[in-house]
């Protein structure tokens, strides 16, 4: 790799800005559109490729990257096949909001990259991805490469973050350099505030009420807003519960009351003033018509924030106020501008009680689950939850992409640190088996760089179904080659699990009534995720019992720390039916 090179193409000039723009890692995979590319990242000194076997793992990784560094990932893609086999990937960084530019090659008649006739021709690029996408474009030119480029990094950090997609044409990197001047942009964001009013309004609210309580989904995935939500919920005596999309508030914190289901509406008991950020429910749903509603959010069509939301958006009910903001520094500017009365202060005191009191109770009763479920020696979400937890170092990560045993998992791992915590939000499965390596590569990039192996392991627990879908074979292949300290944790039940409530609830219920298990079953064979990592000369753990699973675990850790991979199989009992 030679450190003083002179600049020959325009691929080159694109490599040389995407370092100038700060970034180390290159997220993709190869194909013949991508060859002068490549050959500019080859001579790059400090663009490192991280190649994926397919282009979902590539994208998905690119997006754990973007989410734990808090900063655009970059993902480079084979023309339209790359593109398409890359859409779950881009859907599942859309609901994460995930700072991402994806790169994709490009062919244009005429313009045979080395002469070959066979080249992919295709337009349609930008047709297929334009849902998941906040801007795209065909870049055309020299000077519109540099334009995009500006355009492209600007558009991934401005809130809501998302997804820049751009192609770029084989003649157009082959371009010989004209030696025009290689040219990078800061950026600004400036701050999205309520006015004043708006301001004093909220703060009455929250001070004339009897119960406020908070609801937050994906706030967390701004890390420096977490201590911001804690200060708030705390300075006011409100608890909160969440959506664990992101670690938004610290489950151990006395205002903290527990997870909500991820798709539907959470009970609300006796609150009379709920705070919803960043927290959407599915049009059809509702909260109860009497409550007082403030909702926060980053985006006004409220597309982003709640599980599977697809295109068409949370519903946008009776709520008093619907506020579009930055949501840290808007608290900062309510608990600021809110001025508290001493016998305001004597109820919110009480309040806090109120909360500190309810939280204890629910930290037993999550302890009672588990120990009810150890003493049975059971292998079960709470039991798993709680011996991972007994065992997790300082400075650890997990990403989260189990769904049936989500919240029980949740609830026993004691995750307090902002980006310490990813999910999958997008009901796609599959891609946080490729978001762990990017989420490691993120959490670890200067001790990776340098070579120096004191690893921050990254824990990425998932079910088997989601494993397969997430080609967690590309995965194994891409941690084994870099040596990335990622520790995978497959929930083998040999089925689809989380199929069967809508089984359960179809017209005649053929399928309920005569537990025909069919069309969930992936089972005999039942998948051998231990031996699949073998292959890739990762090493495995066959996991039936909890001592097992603590043992694994342990050496599992030891090996992540010096950039080790390793996958611990929990064989669970064949799914039938709740």
């Amino acid at each position: 790799m030679e450190e003083n090179y002179k600049i020959k193409t325009l691929a080159q000039v694109l490599i040389k800005s995407l370092k100038l723009y700060g970034n180390n890692f290159i997220f993709g995979t190869t194909g013949a559109g991508m060859a002068e590319i490549q050959d500019a990242i080859s001579v790059e000194k400090g663009i490192k490729w991280i190649q994926a076997l397919h282009e979902f793992t590539a994208v998905s990784s690119a997006e754990g990257y973007a989410l734990a560094k808090n900063r655009t990932g970059i993902a480079l893609v084979d023309r339209i096949v790359g593109t398409q086999n890359s859409i779950g990937a881009l859907y599942s960084s859309y609901l994460n909001m995930a700072p991402l530019l994806v790169l994709a090659s490009r062919d244009i008649p005429g313009t045979h990259l080395l002469n070959d006739p066979t080249s992919h021709y295709s337009s349609k690029h930008l047709d297929i991805i334009e849902p998941w996408v906040k801007w795209s474009n065909n870049s055309q030119s020299e000077e519109m490469m540099e334009e995009d480029l500006s355009k492209a990094f600007f558009i991934t950090q401005l809130e809501p973050k998302g997804i820049s997609f751009l192609t770029l044409r084989h003649d157009l990197m082959q371009k010989p350099y004209d030696g025009m001047a290689i040219r990078t942009k800061k950026f600004y964001y400036n701050r999205r505030l309520p006015d004043n009013d708006t301001i004093k309004i909220i703060g009455d609210k929250i001070l004339s009420s009897s119960n406020p309580e908070i609801f937050v989904s994906h706030a967390g995935r701004n890390m420096n807003y977490v201590n911001t939500m804690v200060k708030f919920a705390d300075r006011f005596g409100m608890g909160v519960k969440e959506r664990r999309y992101f670690m938004s508030f610290p489950l151990n914190n006395h205002m903290h009351l527990g997870f909500v289901p991820r798709m539907y509406v959470p009970e609300t008991e006796n609150d009379d003033l709920l705070l919803l950020f960043e927290f959407g429910i599915l049009p059809g749903n509702s909260f109860p018509v009497d409550r007082d509603i403030i909702d926060f959010s980053t985006e006004f069509v409220r597309r982003r924030d709640i599980y599977s939301g697809g295109d068409y958006g949370s519903s946008n009910l009776f709520n008093s106020i619907d506020i579009e903001c930055d949501l840290g520094p808007t608290l900062d500017l309510v608990m600021k501008k809110t001025e508290i009365s001493h016998r305001e202060n004597e109820i919110i005191e009480n309040r806090r009680a109120s909360v500190i009191e309810k939280h204890e109770k629910l930290m037993k009763e999550i302890q009672n689950m588990a120990a009810r479920d150890i003493k049975k020696g059971l292998l079960t979400d709470n039991s798993i939850g709680y011996v991972l937890n007994e065992e997790w170092q300082e400075g650890m990560a997990l990403v989260n992409g189990s769904i049936k045993s989500y919240n029980g998992l949740n609830q026993q791992i004691n995750l307090d640190t902002p980006g310490t915590f990813f999910s999958n939000p997008s009901g796609h499965l599959g891609s946080p088996v490729g978001m762990a390596y990017g989420t490691f590569l993120a959490r670890n990039e200067d001790n990776y760089l340098s070579g120096i192996m004191d690893y921050k392991p990254v824990v990425c627990i998932t079910g088997d179904g989601d494993a397969i879908f997430g080609n967690i074979t590309s995965a194994l292949w891409s941690v084994k080659h870099y040596g990335l300290g990622v520790i995978y944790i497959i929930l083998n039940n040999g089925s689809w699990a989380i199929e069967w409530p809508y089984f359960e609830n179809t017209t005649e219920k053929y399928i309920k009534n005569s537990k025909d298990m069919q069309f969930i079953d992936i089972d005999n064979p039942r998948i051998d995720f231990a031996t699949m990592a073998k292959a890739f000369n990762v090493d495995s753990y066959i996991v039936r019992d909890l001592t097992e699973l603590r043992t694994a675990f342990k050496k599992s850790i030891t090996g992540a720390v010096n950039g080790n991979p390793s996958l611990i199989d929990i064989m669970l009992p064949k799914f039938r039916g709740s």
